[in-house]
């Protein structure tokens, strides 16, 4: 962290206030509230695997839910994307193509590129680069989805990867890069870019002493409202202390739109900003994919890097629907949680499921079709 990143410093001071909230409820309240099953997401802990999780009948099925598509999701593991714990690119190259095979069907990656995109389209990879070099989308994976859509007749010009922040993309390495005649990375906040006054998220279900300019509107940046087509959105597999976890919903709301400070610690605890914000049409009808990047993990202390409470997991969670995908995130970090005997953080996610009731994707399991890719 930059010794004068705000946004970090105020997150950390969010997330301080809310664990010293949390603390103040003994084991069995906790555990009390835990069971009744707030936010109806994943509340019993599992050792299975992720997808084996799911598979247990944690997340039932609504009995009046109509037969509809089966939305394709895909857990890929690598077993030799870490080696000593250096990560081998070549392998992590091999699971983005499997991965990206299994979820079209194709029999190649370039084929499975061409259902996502359009030759003609504007794209814009939405990055987590929050927490420095050691947990952000690895560079590894946008030069993978770069070369995907090049490969289904995207111009390396017509692609920009951004966030909300320059000084978190500089320091995750992702260099400022505003050359019209190749790839584009900037941010919302860099100069000439901006938000856009006519669209706006607005909401006074916030904390009023957390509001910027004292304003109740959260604009979305021109990035959105302007500059892309479509949008591929690659969060990162973590903890967040005040909604559970950062995966799909999280950083593509909150990474859109500026004034959300608002919407974090008590009674918010983001929700139900995150999926009321992903629900305006320049965010929902613009995202085609999201790529959970689980290369490394963290299970506490989120949403900033702490070497002791982040894993090697080694995997990616690939799916057009992101509430299912957050799920899986949930589920993953609360396995994790439980095995270092730590509480499940279930009961602070209730945006996925206002995300599913907003009709923004599934949480249950008869709606997703579970692809798992290992190699």
């Amino acid at each position: 962290m930059g010794p004068n990143d705000k946004v970090i410093a105020n997150i950390i001071a969010d997330s301080q206030e809310t664990t010293d909230c949390r603390d103040r409820l003994n084991r069995r309240q906790f555990l009390t509230q835990l069971a009744a099953g707030v936010g109806g997401i994943g509340g019993a802990l599992s050792t299975l695997p992720a997808f084996a999780q799911l598979s247990s009948g944690q997340l039932q099925p609504d009995a009046t839910t109509e037969a509809v598509s089966l939305t394709p999701v895909v857990e890929a593991i690598g077993k030799k994307v870490w080696e000593n714990d250096q990560l081998n690119e070549d392998a992590v190259s091999e699971l983005m193509d499997q991965a990206m095979m299994k979820l079209t069907g194709r029999s190649s990656a370039k084929e499975a590129w061409r259902d996502i995109v359009l030759p003609d389209d504007i794209v814009g990879i939405k990055i987590n680069p929050l927490a420095g070099p050691e947990l952000s989308t690895h560079s590894i994976i946008v030069d993978k989805i770069v070369e995907g859509l090049y490969g289904a007749g995207v111009l390396r010009k017509q692609i920009i990867i951004w966030d909300r922040f320059e000084e978190h993309l500089l320091n995750a390495g992702y260099p400022i890069k505003q050359d019209e005649t190749d790839v584009r990375t900037f941010a919302s906040d860099t100069e000439g870019i901006g938000y856009d006054d006519e669209v706006f998220y607005e909401s006074e279900k916030d904390s009023v002493a957390r509001r910027e300019n004292e304003s109740t509107r959260s604009r979305y940046s021109r990035i959105v409202t302007q500059q892309v087509d479509v949008l591929i959105n690659v969060p990162v597999l973590k903890h967040h202390a005040m909604a559970g976890v950062s995966g799909c919903l999280k950083n593509l709301a909150f990474g859109s739109v500026d004034n959300t400070r608002r919407f974090h610690g008590k009674p918010i605890y983001c929700n139900p900003a995150i999926a009321e914000i992903l629900e305006h049409k320049v965010l929902k009808e613009k995202l085609v994919l999201n790529i959970v990047d689980g290369l490394v993990a963290s299970f506490d202390r989120g949403p900033t890097y702490h070497a002791e409470s982040a894993w090697n997991y080694g995997g990616l969670f690939i799916s057009a629907d992101p509430v299912i995908l957050d799920v899986l995130v949930l589920q993953t970090v609360n396995q994790k949680r439980e095995e270092m005997e730590l509480d499940s953080v279930s009961k602070l996610a209730n945006h996925i499921s206002t995300a599913s009731k907003l009709d923004l994707g599934t949480n249950t399991l008869d709606q997703a079709d579970l692809r798992q890719v290992e190699v």
